[in-house]
């Protein structure tokens, strides 16, 4: 399984869609058993333009506020929508809706791995 170089993980993370050689790993990435941990480390990478509402000239109580507002409410909308958005990313890279989910319910953790890597041969293009 090939991981992708930070360049292409910051691509990865901002919805972008890698090259063939790494689809094992986005599968891997979507299905493991810590996908949700891997799922926060993307959305850190969405939430960072944030920080630049410290930049906004007034008291720094009002934007220290208006940073936590916006965090927060993008972090509730993630967690939200976290297994579609998942599931988006598959189907991105080419696999068929539904997989993410399958490959979690019905593997053990041990399985988890050698799941992606069968799943992954079979519909690389």
């Amino acid at each position: 399984m090939r991981r992708p170089d930070p360049a292409h993980w910051l691509w990865y993370a901002v919805g972008g869609t890698l090259p063939a050689a790494y689809h094992e790993w986005v599968l891997y990435d979507l299905t493991c058993g810590t996908w949700v941990f891997r799922h926060l480390a993307r959305v850190q990478v969405l939430f960072a333009p944030w920080w630049l509402a410290l930049l906004v000239p007034g008291p720094l109580s009002l934007r220290l506020s208006m940073v936590a507002l916006g965090y927060l409410l993008s972090l509730y909308f993630s967690l939200s929508f976290m297994e579609d958005a998942c599931e988006r990313r598959l189907v991105k890279h080419g696999f068929p809706p539904g997989l993410n989910r399958t490959i979690r319910e019905e593997s053990s953790v041990d399985q988890r791995a050698e799941l992606a890597a069968i799943y992954a041969a079979y519909y690389r293009h």
